[in-house]
């Protein structure tokens, strides 16, 4: 069985970021004793990193009441102005591993709020980047999921349009060409580069295997998007967090296995899918002739 990785796989350039970030400040607060280091929410959307960064010593709150002085750490996702503001007054030192593109989107959305357009936010109404979004358009923007709720806002107006890093291109394009087919917009594509990369590489390969596996937390938005575009391919696709997840008779008549990981997926637990996966395979052939490689 050959094993293919896709050519854009596991963490992203935001996640790298936040995860250095972590480990200085750890080591940082283990110098000075200056407090227990938290993070408000998990920094990214893998439970396996949050579980080792819970226990190297960052905890993860979901209410600033649940933590005492010492450093906040941001997730990636951002947050919205007013619970910045909240958590300096409670004495924290803030760490701020906000991914910069959702930063960016932050300096446009308040760009358009300045300059008087009625802001539409592109993407998932209950995801954490998203909710900061709104934070910085004084909770006055629309989220839309599709084309057909663009009906809920009101004409005459100017639109300002920015979309969710993690959304599919497929997506942003349809509801923006409805858009602005409907009012006067100023469209700003912000989707993250690698994930568009890591979308159109996980397309390709799914369509010259037999089978995808997808690599990454349940909870993640972006490795849920890449389930949806793997399987829009007709390949059998499969979403696993780690290696435990495998089932031999996934593969019994497969020649060709590839796989791809979500933007927060850690390349110990990609390693340990193809590891898995070889040891699947040497044991259905005794000449251990499998072949892993990158897929281009």
């Amino acid at each position: 069985m050959e094993i293919l990785l896709a050519e854009s796989a596991g963490f992203c350039f935001g996640v790298k970021r936040a995860m250095q970030m972590a480990y200085q400040t750890l080591e940082e607060a283990g110098k000075e004793n200056k407090g227990r280091v938290y993070s408000l929410g998990p920094i990214v959307h893998n439970p396996q990193v949050v579980s080792k960064l819970e226990e190297m010593g960052i905890s993860v709150i979901q209410d600033l009441d649940d933590a005492d002085s010492g450093y906040m750490i941001v997730r990636t996702h951002g947050i919205a102005p007013e619970k910045r503001e909240e958590i300096l007054k409670r004495g924290f030192k803030i760490i701020d591993a906000t991914c910069p593109l959702v930063r960016k989107i932050h300096n446009i959305v308040q760009k358009f709020e300045k300059d008087g357009y009625r802001i539409v936010v592109i993407g998932h109404k209950d995801h954490p980047e998203v909710k900061g979004i709104l934070g910085h358009s004084n909770r006055k923007a629309h989220v839309v999921e599709s084309a057909e709720e663009l009906k809920e806002i009101p004409g005459n107006e100017k639109i300002g349009v920015v979309v969710q890093t993690t959304e599919r291109l497929e997506n942003f394009r349809k509801i923006s060409l409805a858009l602005s087919e409907m009012y006067d917009c100023s469209i700003s594509n912000t989707i993250c580069y690698a994930t568009g990369e890591r979308q159109k590489a996980a397309s390709e390969l799914a369509k010259v295997v037999d089978i995808m596996i997808v690599v990454g937390g349940k909870n993640s938005s972006n490795t849920a998007r890449l389930v949806e575009i793997c399987k829009e391919t007709g390949t059998v696709t499969s979403h696993v967090e780690t290696a435990k997840e495998l089932k031999k008779s996934w593969f019994k008549d497969a020649t060709k296995a590839g796989i791809t990981a979500g933007a927060s997926t850690p390349d110990w637990i990609i390693h340990e899918v193809i590891q898995w996966l070889e040891k699947l395979d040497s044991g259905r052939n005794k000449t251990g002739n499998t072949r892993k490689k990158k897929h281009s």
